[in-house]
């Protein structure tokens, strides 16, 4: 269990490191937006997660630092780490911006075809966040 945990964790580095973000895409259904969330609690725990690691690793080089020993890996470590969180981050806020652009959508006169399980047409997969809406 613990080599499967390893190569995730370097899976997550990797990703992270590459740089590349993933594209904002249109929810089209309930379903799709029950998929996002839970990839939205995902995201959370890994950026959590490498914030303790990054930490944990500042305090040890305090201490190196204390001792007047100084450790260079460690000092990328910690700027790689930073990195990692900074990517999450970002793919956190893509994340969250489809769900408040599928929830404009729904409230924008689709609440009943989303609740009856519709999938919205490629004709309504338009940014609803920047669109006049008008209620009346």
């Amino acid at each position: 269990m613990e080599e499967k945990s390893d190569k995730t964790f370097e899976m997550l580095v990797k990703q992270a490191l590459e740089g590349k973000q993933s594209d904002f895409e249109f929810v089209r259904n309930l379903a799709g937006l029950k998929v996002l969330n839970i990839y939205i609690r995902g995201v959370r725990k890994v950026v959590k997660s490498f914030k303790t690691t990054r930490d944990a690793m500042l305090r040890l080089y305090m201490k190196q630092v204390e001792q007047g020993k100084q450790d260079i890996e460690l000092t990328f470590a910690v700027t790689q780490f930073t990195r990692c969180i900074e990517y999450y981050s970002k793919e956190l806020a893509i994340a969250k911006d489809m769900r408040k652009e599928y929830k404009t959508y729904v409230m924008s006169g689709h609440l009943l075809d989303a609740l009856f399980g519709y999938t919205r047409p490629d004709s309504d997969l338009v940014d609803f966040r920047k669109l006049p809406v008008k209620w009346f």
